[in-house]
């Protein structure tokens, strides 16, 4: 009797060994998040964060930010970036990139458009429109924050992929570096530490998740020439998404 029960004790916790972590991004829901935007420690702008999946696994990702502090006494300059696309259990596929800069009454628009299919990738600009190769794992700048989710979701392990822009693609890794305490104006949290690294050996880049929390990310912080760059969650708010 006693040989039976340890050979079940074993089996249990080998599938428990085995279970994958639940994929935050598995069901319908609509995150809102708002940030504070630092350069140095000194306040610089505001970000609000919406990202809506569906029940067809379709998402769409909207950034909106705004000058704070002494950059919103000094000019007008607001952002608003969109990204959509697709979800399913293998990868993330953006399918569209829109990016809005208005700027002391000037708006500057940028387009990508995927075309998986086809492997290519329209680029619309200040410089006009092309098309390039479309790479395996290709992303935007908010695309790429949802993949980094998924990893910090699973806890160890690395991926590379491409973040293309109007302007070039380049190649990031994206790191499990390990778990930390951080403080942000939200609160204590305990999060997974995404390291980021990209052609640029002068930067250092790093996200952190709470996957239990929010598949946004709780901060960002980016290192450059001994300047600082980040964002930090202020607020964010969660509820399952509408069914259509």
């Amino acid at each position: 009797m006693l040989k039976h029960t340890l050979a079940l004790v074993i089996l249990l916790l080998a599938a428990a060994g085995c279970e994958k972590p639940r994929d935050p991004l598995s069901a319908p829901l609509t995150v809102e998040a708002t940030y504070r935007l630092l350069y140095n420690d000194s306040l610089v702008g505001t970000s609000l964060f919406v990202l809506d999946i569906d029940n067809t696994g379709h998402y769409r990702l909207e950034a909106f930010t705004t000058p704070a502090g002494k950059m919103q006494r000094d000019e007008q300059h607001e952002v608003l970036e969109t990204s959509t696309g697709a979800i399913d259990a293998d990868a993330i596929r953006p399918a569209s990139f829109e990016e809005s800069v208005l700027r002391d009454g000037e708006l500057a628009v940028a387009r990508l458009s995927f075309d998986w299919p086809q492997h290519t990738l329209l680029v619309q600009g200040a410089s006009g429109e092309r098309k390039v190769g479309l790479l395996p794992d290709t992303h935007d700048r908010l695309s790429y924050l949802i993949a980094a989710s998924r990893l910090a979701a699973a806890g160890s392990g690395s991926r590379l992929l491409q973040v293309a822009s109007a302007d070039a693609s380049e190649e990031n890794r994206l790191d499990v570096g390990g778990h930390d305490a951080i403080t942000l104006p939200l609160g204590h949290y305990e999060a997974v530490r995404i390291e980021r690294t990209t052609p640029d050996p002068r930067q250092t880049r790093s996200l952190w998740y709470a996957p239990g929390m929010s598949p946004l990310p709780l901060r960002a912080l980016q290192v450059s020439d001994g300047n600082s760059v980040e964002m930090q969650l202020e607020d964010v708010s969660l509820r399952p998404s509408d069914l259509r």
